[in-house]
């Protein structure tokens, strides 16, 4: 038994191409949820690249393994060793708490991940908050192919998930002293967009002297220009615009560029923005 392929418009042809598509998998079998894994597709993934799928009310949804309700696929390879599997859940206005299960052709569980096993990360550059989780995965020796399911539960869209405040996140960014802000709640959803990515092992496995990458960026220079008027109304309006859409990231980069310009009133613009949301 083999699950259906998602068959995609642009066929990668180059090992390591990446899909920037965000996908959707509809049903096969209509509204009905199916119980058997021969009318599920999945999205097939090289090893390495990376595919995201779009969970929604008309997605395919699953009703065995202990999963009830819509899902994501992938298909896995397990012909090539040991890589590093990325699962990653991006929080939006509503956030989806994913688990996973990895089954091979058979229906048979090779690993499952609890949401207890994703952590929460906090928006950094082009990244918003998102629920991540980062492990090897050791594929089974006898299998061309494994099939990861991604859902969610019932229980889990009960609840909320904590996010950092926007004025808590600038604060730290740039090393400054704030009193305590809450964290914001944001609802629990069935539904909402998963990465998955997929690494050759080798690239984790850097050897003891290899001098540690760092992740920091450096600080803007300073510029000293006469900032003209045209110029400070365009960040301080760009700066309310991607507040008011909840587009956090793209605000403080925003901000960034106005500091470096010696803008005047970028950082008071972004804090009432966030104040007055």
């Amino acid at each position: 038994m083999r699950l259906k392929a998602l068959v995609i418009a642009t066929v990668l042809g180059l090992a390591g191409c990446q899909s920037t598509e965000v996908i959707e998998q509809p049903s096969l079998v209509g509204s009905a949820a199916v119980s058997e894994l021969s009318n599920l597709q999945a999205q097939p993934l090289r090893l390495p690249s990376s595919s995201t799928i779009n969970i929604s009310s008309s997605s395919q949804a699953l009703d065995m393994l202990g999963v009830t309700g819509n899902v994501a696929v992938f298909e896995l390879p397990a012909n090539r060793g040991e890589y590093a599997l990325n699962i990653t859940s991006k929080i939006g206005k509503t956030a989806f708490v994913p688990h996973a299960l990895i089954i091979d052709d058979e229906g048979e569980v090779v690993e499952q991940y609890d949401a207890d096993l994703f952590e929460y990360r906090k928006p950094r550059l082009h990244l918003g908050n998102r629920l991540t989780l980062e492990t090897d995965f050791f594929p089974p020796t006898n299998k061309d192919s494994v099939y990861l399911i991604v859902y969610t539960t019932q229980q889990d869209t009960l609840g909320h998930t904590d996010v950092i405040h926007p004025a808590r996140l600038d604060a730290e960014a740039r090393g400054n002293h704030l009193p305590e802000v809450a964290d914001i709640e944001i609802p629990n959803s069935p539904y909402g967009e998963i990465e998955v990515s997929i690494e050759r092992a080798s690239f984790f496995s850097i050897g003891s002297s290899a001098e540690p990458k760092s992740n920091a960026t450096p600080e803007m220079a300073v510029i000293d220009v006469d900032v003209q008027p045209e110029t400070s109304k365009f960040y301080i309006s760009a700066i309310e615009a991607a507040v008011k859409s909840d587009d956090i990231p793209k605000a403080l980069a925003l901000l960034d560029e106005a500091k470096a310009l010696n803008v005047e009133g970028a950082q008071e613009a972004f804090v009432k923005a966030v104040n007055s949301k």
